[in-house]
């Protein structure tokens, strides 16, 4: 079965392999060298010096680290929306007693810097801005996070990013984008297994961690960053997929990770080309739309069950419908991690085919030629 889903992604046999080992013990020379490549690495895909932890714990766990070690009841915590996810960072943020303002955007369109110069205008006393990076439930990135950073940093406004299926795909480099509290995971466009949230912690998020009183017994930054000293976690961590997060970065930078993200925006380019030549109708707006998830409404007469299992079953390509409110009403397909010309080709193909089969006409040929044109065109290899 080809993955087409947004996570969890493929992973390559090298990565399968490194976890086929008997355990080591979590407070022995062996897992701190172990740890020491992960975070090293991981720092270079995240383009930061900051401090970086890795929590057991999937990338939603991560988020609920940022606002359990950043929140104090009152704090007005400001979150542009464009999908399933930014409402889940509000939840997080909500629940550790922060007063959320969740700023839904209209017209398919995902966080600018236009978008949060003027919600902080209407918002004054806003401490925090937080939103996903690359919204996976609606298939919608966000523009020029530079330049955010920028505003929230001469506003005195930290700046927290649900990075969870951008890290490794696009360029986020935390650091130079003004990104106070980062998190990511594992099992995106990094093609590692589920199970892991990396989370780096600008100097400017410290100020504020410092100044909580009372911080969450597992996701305590402060107990992370004592533990780190000697290159261990505070608690039993999932070795073996340190392990595998430890190969996969290792195969990124072997490959060259510049050229990763190169071949990730050349197949989001091939793959955009054959969904619009079906005609089919993104959820995102020009320029917003995401190049690590399509979202696309589902064309008049058809359903996405319908869709999603014809190319499962006659294709073996599995894509993904839509979430919790989105369900019935779009389905997705990814383009992360290992998935490169050839799968993105086949599923352009597949999904062309499926149409026709539900009664929708659509040119395969030329879709598949557009699509082919446009990899070759933005990747030379």
């Amino acid at each position: 079965m080809l993955l087409m889903i947004p996570g969890p992604t493929e992973i390559d046999e090298r990565v399968i392999r490194s976890m086929a080992r008997q355990m080591i013990d979590h407070r022995s020379e062996d897992f701190r060298e172990l740890m020491r490549s992960v975070v090293g690495n991981s720092k270079k895909i995240f383009e930061t010096s900051s401090d970086l932890f890795i929590f057991t714990a999937s990338g939603t766990g991560g988020v609920e680290a940022a606002a359990a070690n950043l929140t104090m009841p009152g704090d007005k915590v400001l979150i542009p929306t464009a999908g399933l996810f930014a409402e889940r960072m509000g939840e997080a943020f909500q629940a550790y007693g922060a007063e959320v303002i969740q700023a839904k955007l209209d017209n398919g369109e995902g966080p600018s810097p236009d978008a949060v110069k003027k919600l902080l205008d209407q918002n004054p006393g806003v401490s925090i801005v937080a939103f996903p990076y690359n919204e996976t439930s609606t298939g919608i990135i966000s523009k020029d996070v530079k330049e955010i950073g920028r505003i929230c940093r001469e506003r005195g406004v930290l700046l927290v990013v649900d990075a969870v299926t951008a890290i490794g795909g696009v360029r986020v480099a935390a650091d130079e984008s003004g990104i106070d509290v980062c998190v990511a995971g594992t099992q995106k466009c990094l093609a590692a297994p589920p199970g892991l949230a990396l989370v780096s912690v600008s100097e400017r998020a410290w100020e504020k961690v410092s100044k909580k009183k009372v911080r969450p017994p597992y996701f305590d930054f402060f107990k992370y960053k004592h533990f780190m000293e000697r290159w261990e976690t505070p608690f039993t961590p999932a070795i073996t997929l340190f392990w595998a997060l430890d190969e996969s970065l290792k195969m990124i930078l072997e490959f060259g990770y510049e050229r990763w993200l190169a071949r990730h925006a050349a197949g989001a380019a091939a793959l955009y080309a054959g969904l619009r030549h079906y005609g089919l109708e993104l959820y995102a707006a020009r320029g917003y739309e995401s190049p690590i998830v399509a979202a696309m409404h589902i064309p008049k007469g058809l359903t996405d069950t319908a869709i999603r299992e014809t190319m499962k079953k006659r294709y073996g390509v599995l894509i993904a419908g839509g979430l919790a409110h989105y369900k019935g009403k779009m389905f997705r397909i990814a383009n992360i991690g290992l998935i490169g010309r050839d799968k993105i080709i086949y599923t352009v193909y597949a999904l062309g085919k499926t149409l026709n089969t539900l009664g929708m006409e659509a040119d395969v040929e030329t879709a598949v030629e557009q699509a082919e044109k446009e990899f070759d065109r933005n990747w030379s290899g």
